[in-house]
């Protein structure tokens, strides 16, 4: 099954609507507590503007205000974006640094690389994104390569990155332990490959520098096993957004019925600490 196929039973989802407002447990001050969105995509891809309707949706163009207008419906704060599919991310890059100055207190930019077309540049453009253009991690489908994780140890950010089987990941991982690596989905998009969603969990109990990200995750009982076993330091709030709903995502978080302190972790505690350091 391919990964069209699964987005269609996921997209279903995205017709449901919460059972009532969210609420968050308030802090001292009375202030709530910030609901970050860790994954999220935005801007145009490589087939944007070709007009053809059988593109892939993630290879058009993900327009950002929907996902703004889902973000303030559900209470999310703010939303992590980065670039949809292209061949290189140059232009890509810009465009979502461009969000984030049109929306600076909504959205936080990541930055996203290829390590096979752009190989020996991205130490040069990644510099640049984070001095410069003010994006905060690299995101990224497949390993990481040496080449991002020396420069996201200099620049000191996460990396957020799908790759196509969790065991073949863990090599990097342990070999940096001064980066924080985030893997996507628990391991498996759509939980089209479960036992992945297992192993996603053992590699974080062993490695002190991996993190979980939610999003897309179908088979909700990895979920909550994720919340029962791993530290509450360890789980990441995403939604996959625009194509995956944020605000079903998020019900789901609130269906583990976690005690605050640690919901409000997963929510976006854990990811605004990993974004200080």
């Amino acid at each position: 099954m391919n990964r069209r196929d699964f987005f269609k039973g996921v997209l279903l989802s995205g017709s449901l609507s919460l059972a009532g407002p969210v609420h968050t447990a308030r802090t001292e001050g009375s202030q709530r507590p910030k609901i970050i969105d860790a994954h999220c995509h935005a801007g145009r891809g490589i087939n944007y503007a070709k007009n053809d309707p059988t593109s892939d949706p993630w290879t058009t163009y993900n327009d950002p205000e929907p996902t703004l207008s889902r973000a303030q419906e559900a209470g999310i704060g703010q939303t992590i974006i980065f670039p949809i599919n292209n061949a290189t991310y140059q232009k890509a890059n810009e465009e979502i640094a461009s969000y984030v100055r049109r929306w600076p207190d909504k959205l936080i930019g990541f930055a996203k690389h290829d390590s096979r077309t752009e190989a020996g540049k991205i130490r040069k453009m990644l510099r640049r994104e984070v001095r410069e253009l003010g994006l905060r991690g690299l995101k990224l489908h497949g390993i990481p390569t040496k080449e991002m994780a020396e420069t996201a140890a200099e620049l000191k950010i996460p990396i957020l990155f799908h790759p196509p089987n969790v065991s073949d990941s863990l090599e990097v991982v342990q070999s940096y332990p001064e980066v924080s690596f985030i893997l996507a989905h628990l391991g498996s998009f759509a939980s089209r490959n479960w036992p992945e969603h297992v192993r996603a969990i053992e590699a974080s109990k062993r490695l002190a520098n991996l993190y979980l990200d939610t999003s897309s995750v179908v088979f909700f009982m990895y979920l909550e096993r994720a919340a029962r076993e791993l530290p509450p330091g360890k789980l990441i709030f995403g939604s996959d957004g625009p194509l995956v709903d944020s605000r079903v995502e998020l019900y789901k978080i609130r269906l583990l019925r976690l005690p605050k302190d640690k919901e409000q972790l997963i929510l976006g505690g854990n990811i605004s600490r990993l974004l200080s350091r």
